[in-house]
């Protein structure tokens, strides 16, 4: 049984083609099952991930510099919040959350030199859409520790 990545159409043909969207990105029943499991053991080990915006925080060893990690989130999101701060709190925290996330798919236990921006953007002309949007972006080294 293959699946497309596209629209999610399940075929029990070894076509390349989905043949309800006309999509090119099928994958087995097994590796979507194994991709699932692997994201939902990184987003486990995501909890333990340590983060600091030193390069060399004292005591840590650093084995092994793995690559950049990102996490952003809007302010927008949590729109519903009743104050400004109650939302970029909540935006930086997500925004933590998926830069772990980042660290742990790549095997890190720790990020170090993290940098916080806060990227502001002007609202629309249209009144129905007026407003800002505030990104909320984190960045930093995944690295592996001992």
């Amino acid at each position: 049984m293959k699946r497309c990545l596209e629209c999610d159409f399940r075929q029990d043909t070894d076509e390349e083609e989905c043949r309800a969207c006309g999509g090119t990105q099928m994958q087995d029943d097994a590796e979507v099952a194994e991709n699932a499991k692997l994201r939902q053991e990184a987003l486990e080990r995501s909890e333990s991930i340590q983060v600091f915006t030193t390069l060399s925080p004292a005591g840590l060893t650093i084995e092994s510099e793995l690559g950049l990690v990102f996490g952003n989130s809007s302010k927008q999101a949590f729109w519903g919040l009743s104050t400004q701060a109650n939302r970029l709190s909540r935006a930086y925290e997500a925004a933590l959350i998926n830069l772990k996330y980042d660290a742990a798919l790549l095997g890190a236990n720790a990020v170090v030199g993290v940098s916080f921006a806060l990227n502001n953007s002007s609202g629309s002309g249209n009144k129905l859409i007026a407003g800002s949007s505030e990104a909320v972006m984190l960045l930093g080294t995944a690295v592996k520790t001992s």
